[in-house]
Formats: structure tokens, C-alpha cells, sequence
């Protein structure tokens, strides 16, 4: 096993961990936390890329559809795609609203997009049958399947989660995550039975 697997899994491990952590702080409902593991998966082909190709001259870069990076060349945008994917993943199960929803709506955008540029072009082609996706040379991924996965597994649901992340994004749009919803509605609820001015309260009493 190379050292490369051992960073990839230990960067897995703590990435996974943050996430988990942000879970347990109970901010999100069932689609604050499908987004958040639609981004987590698809940082994890990412994580070894950017130490990796700057510091491996043997590094084969990859391949993500029409994108195609070579050695250092892939170490800043293979950051960028990592950084965005944990940010979004975490923001939306930490937060779920506000102005920052807007980096996952930006980039949801953008890698569909991508997606189908790249679905569309290998049908035009006459075939399905190339190389769709690669990471290094332990993982490429081609033929009809992997042609449609993409699209399936990631264009579709990432313009979902591009729409709920717009809808999020504004300042009064939607409303808060489940647990917010519960929470709030206990102590209003608390507060209330302990104010003998509230109109339930002076409805009961008389």
C-alpha cells in the first residue's frame, strides 16, 4: 500500500470526522443533510491531489470530463475543487442559510453544467465509450455506465441541491433546519405558559 492511500484515507477519516462533529450539533433537516453528503462524496476523489501533485513529479494528473490537469498543473485547481466541495458539504449541515449558501448554489451550477457539457459531447462523438473520469492512475472509470453516472449520480442531484441552496441563500427565504424548528418552538412554548399577560394564558385563567 502506498503512502498516498495511508493520506488518503487519514484525510478521508478526519474530513468525515468534521462532518460527523457538525452533525452532532443537530442545525439540519433531511435536505440540509443529502447536499452535505453529495458534496462529502464528491471531495473524497480529491483528497490526495493537491499534496500530491506538488510534491510527486511522477504524478500523472487527472482527468474530471472536459477538465484535464497534468502533474502541478492540477495541484491549485484540484484544491479548489476540494476546498469547495468540503465548504458546501459543511455549510449546509452547519448552516443551511444566509449569503454563504450561495458558494454551493455558484459551484452546483458550474460542475453540472460541466457534467452535462461533457454527457452531451461523448454522445454527439457516437460513443460513450472513453475515459469519463480519472484521478491518478489508480482510478479511471470508463464505458457506457460511467458515461451516464455522472449525469445520474451528480448533474441531476447537484441541480437539486442548486436550486434548494438559491432558495436558502435569502435572508428570509425558507425556513430553519428541524432542530431550530423544535427547539424554538419549546422555549416560545416555556415562555409563554409563563407569561400571565399572553391571551392563552388569560383565556385559561378566566
Amino acid at each position: 500500500m502506498t503512502v498516498w492511500l495511508w493520506i488518503g484515507y487519514f484525510s478521508a477519516a478526519l474530513y468525515w470526522s468534521v462532518f460527523l462533529y457538525l452533525l452532532s450539533r443537530r442545525r439540519w433537516n433531511a435536505a440540509a443533510l443529502g447536499v452535505g453528503v453529495l458534496h462529502m462524496l464528491f471531495a473524497m476523489p480529491f483528497m490526495v491531489a493537491p499534496i500530491r501533485s506538488f510534491v510527486d513529479s511522477a504524478y500523472p494528473g487527472f482527468q474530471f470530463i472536459l477538465l484535464r490537469f497534468e502533474g502541478r498543473a492540477a495541484t491549485l485547481p484540484s484544491a479548489m475543487f476540494l476546498a469547495w466541495a468540503l465548504t458546501a458539504a459543511w455549510i449546509s449541515v452547519a448552516k443551511g442559510r444566509g449569503r454563504w449558501m450561495r458558494v454551493v448554489a455558484i459551484g452546483d451550477l458550474t460542475f453540472a453544467l460541466l457534467l452535462g457539457v461533457g454527457f452531451l459531447r461523448d454522445l454527439l462523438r457516437g460513443g460513450l465509450t472513453g475515459p469519463q473520469i480519472q484521478f491518478g492512475e489508480h482510478l479511471t472509470l470508463s464505458g457506457p455506465f460511467w458515461a451516464l453516472a455522472p449525469v445520474l449520480l451528480f448533474a441531476l442531484p447537484f441541480m437539486a441541491s442548486a436550486i434548494w441552496a438559491l432558495n436558502r441563500s435569502r435572508s428570509n427565504g425558507g425556513s430553519p433546519p428541524l432542530a431550530f424548528d423544535t427547539d424554538e418552538g419549546r422555549k416560545d412554548s416555556e415562555e409563554d405558559a409563563q407569561n400571565p399577560d399572553d391571551f392563552r394564558y388569560s383565556r385559561c385563567r378566566a
